[in-house]
């Protein structure tokens, strides 16, 4: 499972292992505990509910997390009844608030480590959809802004994750697999966690 900064950012995503107690706890598959969690908040018997998620356009990797999550949740109680939205209104109405219970989808594709929570939890921002406002996370945030040292950005980037999943602000969520090919005459290329090619592009060269 990933936490809040995806594995693919690798040094920036902490490792589930290095989570404070309750985090790595609400990481663990257990469905005797979350049965135990709903019973405890009102829902012995579990519930109903719908959630959203974005038709046939990431591919059967997400399709298949997808599944797998409502599957899960089924498992503990939750029985959720799944409605697929063509992409263009996904994109732009549900991730932005406009859906009735919940939604699964991918997270971002951003450059930028802070991307995955300032975008998500900090106030004013159009995806806290939850309305988050959590005044030692905003300070956390901002911190991390003014800190240009990476080893110790870094730290607080991690003590950010741990926060998060400590407060169960962000749950597990999947991966998929992205295969990325070039021509072996493109030298000096890698392929980008972001949308932005224009940085590797300029370092790039075709030999031939």
């Amino acid at each position: 499972p990933n936490p809040v900064v995806p594995a693919a950012f690798a040094d920036w995503s902490i490792p589930i292992d290095q989570l404070g107690p309750e985090g790595r706890k609400l990481y663990e598959f257990n469905t005797a505990e979350a049965k135990r969690l709903l019973a405890e908040a009102g829902h012995p018997s579990g519930f109903k509910t719908t959630v959203e998620a974005p038709a046939t356009v990431y591919g059967p990797d997400f399709d298949d997390f997808v599944q797998i999550t409502i599957k899960n949740w089924k498992a503990a109680g939750i029985d959720a009844d799944l409605k697929l939205k063509e992409y263009g209104a996904f994109i732009s109405s549900t991730i932005f608030g406009k859906f009735d219970a919940m939604f699964l989808g991918l997270r971002g594709a951003w450059a930028d480590p802070e991307a995955y929570f300032y975008r998500w939890f900090m106030p004013g921002q159009p995806l806290n959809v939850w309305g988050v406002n959590d005044p030692k996370l905003i300070d956390m945030i901002k911190l991390q802004r003014r800190t240009f040292d990476v080893a110790k950005r870094k730290q607080i980037v991690f003590d950010i994750q741990r926060y998060l999943a400590d407060q169960a602000l962000f749950g597990p969520d999947g991966s998929i697999r992205i295969l990325s090919a070039w021509d072996a005459h493109i030298k000096n290329y890698m392929p980008n966690n972001g949308f932005d090619y224009g940085g590797r592009l300029m370092a790039a060269w075709i030999d031939r």
